[in-house]
């Protein structure tokens, strides 16, 4: 399966690899509000680190773009949510995380509304995953995405 997602931040990046670890990425849900759902540290190329390295420090701001900031290893960076990417997975998980992410491209530039715009009416048309109610540990309340895909059991692990 292969989704777009929004990139929302990025974390220091471990041993010898350049620019970042990973991007913390997420997808907006029906109110527009922006949804972790799971980090992407595979799938770059040098060149593709570079180019994207060099948009997410165009794009740092303080404060974290999710409703509910994802707890991290390493130290998180934050971005205005304007950047769209491509990731490759196999399904989604229980919890609402994307399985097995890679990435898979750039999307074209966009803008942080019309981005979110976009990424609501693919939930609205169900293109994403559907959300299911669950309280979150900041005493807020999170949705997680449900594995909505028929996908054939012995090609999807379960948790």
């Amino acid at each position: 399966m292969t989704h777009t997602c929004i990139v929302g931040g990025w974390t220091e990046p471990r041993g010898s690899r350049p620019f970042f670890g990973s991007l913390l990425v997420g997808v907006p849900d029906e109110q527009g509000e922006l949804r972790y759902v799971g980090r992407v540290a595979s799938g770059f190329t040098d060149a593709q680190l570079g180019l994207v390295w060099k948009q997410l420090r165009a794009l740092k701001k303080k404060t974290p773009p999710f409703a509910v900031p994802p707890e991290t290893k390493e130290r998180a960076h934050w971005v205005k949510p304007t950047l769209a990417v491509q990731v490759q997975f196999s399904g989604w998980t229980r919890d609402g995380r994307l399985r097995r992410p890679v990435f898979a491209g750039l999307e074209a530039p966009t803008s942080a509304r019309s981005g979110r715009e976009a990424a609501r009416q693919a939930v609205l048309l169900g293109q994403t995953a559907p959300r299911s109610a669950a309280m979150g540990k900041h005493g807020r309340r999170e949705r997680a995405f449900k594995e909505h895909t028929s996908i054939a059991a012995d090609t999807t692990r379960r948790d």
